[in-house]
């Protein structure tokens, strides 16, 4: 997604030459999308606090909340980037006002999965990360034609900020994922997990904390921390249950990385094979092979 691109590139700019250059930058980029969502705003107006500009990071604060609609959950208006503008009233205005949207759509929010009926022997399930949603699922996946196979697309009921939705750490991902299979997994010969990011350790808890029906699992840039806890048991688990696992992880993911060498390790040492992808100068970002490799998976 071109949205996507120009963040990625925006944080490498921060990196290598700081927050001016890097606000700059997305500012000649802002012609280029379609919308600007919850996130956009959000390196806005972070970018705008943190390189002297407090009038520009309050205006687009202000655009977003106040004439956008957009509301944000209560932790992103701790960040630090945001202290040099934290004590204005037009700052204050804009947190209660997101506070009180947030809290409504906590009640509302429910798991969204997008199968309406049957129509292939097999069914793909797609996971999104943290800060997406269906839509941007779709916008990876959908290229991804099998004969056999039917894609959907599930969406938490964890809410991060507007049209944002996340798998929290500790949250309910193992329960919407059991009850979602269990509406549907006599209608299908195979069932496969496919996750992006923190969407994998959703799957992983499932597996190792619910008796959900799943018979391969595609986990891509995966943020497993759960693999440092329950390494061994989720790995017996797997292979117990005869889990069929393609793990796809760029080598400059500086945190999914580790913990698919760890998950490595750790299947080695018990003996459990599944097939592992790591692509050189990728970072925590979609293969840009991805339909290649999981077409190849599941043939």
């Amino acid at each position: 997604m071109i949205e996507d691109q120009i963040l990625d590139e925006t944080l490498g700019l921060i990196d290598e030459n700081g927050t001016e250059n890097a606000y700059n930058y997305l500012l000649t980029k802002l012609d280029l999308l379609e919308n600007r969502s919850s996130q956009v705003y959000n390196f806005l107006y972070c970018l705008a606090a943190t390189s002297g500009k407090r009038e520009e990071a309050l205006n687009w604060l202000e655009e977003a909340i106040l004439n956008n609609g957009i509301w944000y959950r209560p932790e992103v208006f701790e960040d630090e980037d945001l202290d040099s503008i934290r004590e204005d009233e037009r700052f204050i205005h804009c947190e209660v006002i997101s506070k009180q949207r947030y809290e409504k759509e906590i009640e509302v929010s429910k798991t969204s999965f997008t199968l309406e009926e049957v129509d292939k022997d097999n069914l793909l399930i797609v996971l999104h990360g943290n800060q997406q949603n269906n839509i941007i699922s779709k916008a990876y996946w959908s290229n991804l034609v099998l004969e056999q196979y039917q894609v959907e697309y599930l969406q938490s009921e964890e809410i991060d900020s507007y049209q944002l939705y996340r798998w929290e750490e500790d949250g309910t991902g193992p329960n919407q994922i059991e009850e979602t299979v269990k509406t549907i997994e006599n209608n299908y010969e195979t069932i496969v997990l496919a996750g992006f990011s923190a969407g994998c350790n959703a799957i992983l808890r499932a597996i190792l904390e619910k008796n959900i029906v799943c018979h391969k699992v595609i986990l891509n840039s995966p943020w497993i921390p759960i693999i440092e806890e329950e390494s061994d048991r989720i790995i017996r688990k797997l292979k117990t249950r005869n889990v069929e696992v393609l793990v796809i992880c760029g080598k400059d993911d500086s945190d999914c990385y580790p913990q698919c060498l760890k998950f490595d390790e750790v299947a080695q040492d018990n003996k459990y094979d599944y097939i592992k992808v790591y692509e050189s100068e990728v970072g925590h970002e979609y293969s840009k092979d991805l339909i290649k490799i999981v077409s190849r998976f599941l043939g």
